[in-house]
C-alpha cells in the first residue's frame, strides 16, 4: 500500500486529476445506475463507495506536498465536479426512452452547480489544506508533533514577552 501511495504522490498533476475523474465518475455512474433501477442496497453501497473515493482523492490531494495548496485544492474540487459529469455521461446510454430528459441541459446544470459550489468553498478548502500540511503529522507519532508545535509557541510567546517587557 505504501508503494501505491508513493506512486500516486509522484504522478504529474494531469495524471492525478485524470485518474481522480475516472474513478470518481465510475462510482458516481454506479450510484446513478442503482438509482435508475431503484436498488436501495445498490444505492447505499455506491454511496459508501462514492464517499470512500472522495476521501481518497482528498487524502492524496493533501499528501501531494510538491503541489501548492491552492493548486491541489483546485485539482480535488475540479476532479469531483468533472467526475460527477462523467458519471452522468457513462449512465446516459442506459436511461430508458420513457424518461424525458435531455443530456445537454443536465450536464450544463450539473457543471454549473458543481463549479459554483467549488468556487464558494475554495477559500475554506485551501485554508484547511494549508493547515493540514503545516500542522499535520509527518510521522506516525502525532503526539510528538503536537508537543513540538506547543514548544515552538511557548518559545515565541516568551520571546515576544521579553521583547515587549524589555
Amino acid at each position: 500500500m505504501r508503494r501505491f501511495a508513493l506512486k500516486v504522490d509522484q504522478l504529474p498533476a494531469w495524471a492525478f486529476v485524470a485518474a481522480a475523474i475516472a474513478v470518481f465518475g465510475a462510482v458516481r455512474a454506479g450510484r446513478l445506475f442503482a438509482l435508475l433501477h431503484q436498488s436501495r442496497g445498490g444505492m447505499e453501497l455506491a454511496g459508501i463507495l462514492t464517499l470512500a473515493v472522495f476521501l481518497g482523492i482528498v487524502i492524496f490531494g493533501v499528501r501531494r506536498r510538491q503541489v501548492a495548496a491552492w493548486r491541489s485544492t483546485v485539482h480535488v474540487l475540479g476532479a469531483t465536479v468533472a467526475g460527477n459529469a462523467l458519471g452522468i455521461l457513462l449512465i446516459w446510454p442506459l436511461i430508458p426512452d420513457g424518461y424525458q430528459v435531455s443530456l445537454a441541459p443536465m450536464l450544463r446544470d450539473t457543471l454549473a452547480a458543481g463549479i459554483s459550489m467549488a468556487v464558494m468553498s475554495l477559500p475554506i478548502a485551501i485554508a484547511l489544506l494549508w493547515l493540514s500540511r503545516r500542522y499535520g503529522s509527518h510521522s506516525l507519532v502525532t503526539e510528538r508533533r503536537v508537543r513540538v508545535i506547543q514548544e515552538q509557541w511557548r518559545r515565541r510567546f516568551a520571546r515576544d514577552q521579553d521583547a515587549t517587557g524589555a
